[in-house]
């Protein structure tokens, strides 16, 4: 309702108003000045006069009534515009905040002993106990023929070229050749090779090529024919007839897994086949219990709140890594295949960058939790996690002595001992865990 249907109900309130005084002042002078009529008036007289005074009344009672509902009325549409705008300047703010810009500083909002700035992450979280965790072997076990798979695909790195020329090529070898390909006797563009590691029956070259060359001994020279299909890539060949010079140079055989293989090639993890296979197992069941430790940290543990100011700067970092692999796979794309591989940040990404956003909040929230986690066992143990504790293990697991400070260079020394942090806490947790087999 708007202000003159308000205005037109108050005149009307005070319009009848008026008119109820003024015929109760009549009555009242009437009354004063002629006393003695009283008695001559008529009993319907007496009553109509009532009437017309309790009509009245009805009618300003009414009114007000109106009025005030009105009044009402419109509070509550002021007050639903006044909401309205409110949630539309909230939404606008927060659409705003939830922009990001990359950040490019992976040190940002730590200290210079890798704790978050101006956090106490043991107040902000809620740990479980994690000095006492009960572990399953069967959330970590490593099995044979996962070890067996490992160190098949480990062989294939050291394959010896046989060259005894009693070797016959069989298929699914990786045969090592040499070939000249003609057209009506005539060489043609990328029809030739010196050396080429092929492996039969990948149908990797055109059809028939490989299949050609099984049986042939190391040292001999094989014709092979074929022909081109129609849609091949090189319109030049497509269709064409053609002949290859094979040379068949010797056939790759994987490497035996014995003591030797481990001595000449893995002392560094083992003296002996059984050994490695232990090493091995070992190796990844242990990065099984950190995974499982991590996780069951991370289910276990509540935040109460979590630091803004870090969150924005997670968020920052985050986006900036990822504009780097999209600019990267375009750069990549552009030197081998001559063209971008996106056009747009948005097509990497695979969504809006609304919904971008909000999965950067998800992910900064969630690594915040996860820094609040080890930083808050090292300060409930009270446990040294310096530049000095985190070279020392860095060389242990392998790195060499400038490691620490190539990562410092790259990242700054703050991001770096977060990681200290993390990996002091983690064997802390590792320490007072039990695998039960």
């Amino acid at each position: 309702m708007n202000d003159s249907e308000l205005k037109e109900i108050n005149d009307t309130i005070d319009a009848v108003e008026d008119t109820e005084d003024e015929s109760e002042e009549t009555v009242e002078t009437v009354g004063s000045s002629d006393k003695k009529n009283d008695s001559d008036r008529s009993d319907s007289d007496k009553s109509h006069s009532r009437q017309k005074r309790e009509q009245r009344r009805k009618e300003v009672a009414q009114a007000r009534r109106r009025a005030r509902s009105a009044r009402i009325a419109g509070y509550i549409s002021i007050a639903v515009v006044a909401a309205l705008v409110i949630w539309g300047v909230v939404a606008l703010v927060m659409k705003q905040m939830d922009k990001v810009s990359p950040n490019e500083n992976y040190s940002d909002g730590l200290e210079a002993n890798g704790y978050i700035t101006g956090v106490k992450a043991s107040d902000k979280i809620t740990l479980p106990d994690y000095k006492n965790i009960s572990v399953p072997y069967s959330e970590i076990e490593f099995t044979d023929e996962k070890i067996d798979a490992e160190i098949e695909s480990l062989l294939t790195g050291y394959n010896n070229l046989n060259t005894d020329e009693s070797a016959q090529v069989k298929d699914g070898d990786d045969v090592e050749i040499a070939y000249v390909g003609t057209i009506d006797g005539v060489e043609f563009e990328g029809g030739s090779s010196e050396s080429y590691k092929l492996t039969i029956g990948s149908d990797t070259f055109i059809p028939g090529f490989e299949d050609q060359l099984i049986g042939a001994n190391v040292g001999s020279t094989v014709e092979v024919n074929v022909t081109f299909p129609e849609d091949y890539r090189n319109a030049d060949v497509a269709g064409k007839d053609a002949v290859f010079t094979v040379d068949v140079n010797g056939i790759y055989e994987a490497a035996t897994f014995d003591d030797e293989f481990v001595k000449t090639n893995l002392s560094d993890k083992a003296t002996t086949a059984d050994g490695y296979r232990e090493y091995v197992r070992s190796t990844h069941e242990d990065e099984n219990l950190e995974t499982y430790l991590k996780d069951y940290l991370k289910e276990n543990t509540t935040v109460s709140s979590y630091p803004s100011k870090y969150l924005k700067a997670l968020k920052g970092i985050k986006m900036f890594d990822d504009q780097q692999s999209y600019e990267y796979m375009n750069q990549f794309y552009q030197n081998y295949y001559g063209s971008a591989a996106y056009d747009s940040f948005e097509s990497y990404i695979g969504t809006s960058m609304d919904e971008y956003y909000q999965t950067l909040k998800d992910q900064a929230k969630e690594t915040c939790k996860e820094n609040m986690i080890y930083q808050a066992i090292v300060e409930k143990e009270g446990a040294v996690a310096d530049a000095d504790y985190y070279r020392a293990k860095l060389v242990a697991d392998g790195q060499t002595e400038d490691y620490y400070d190539t990562l410092v260079t790259t990242s700054g020394e703050p991001f770096v001992l977060q990681q200290a942090i993390a990996a002091k806490a983690l064997e802390i947790v590792k320490a007072g865990a039990s695998v039960q087999k």
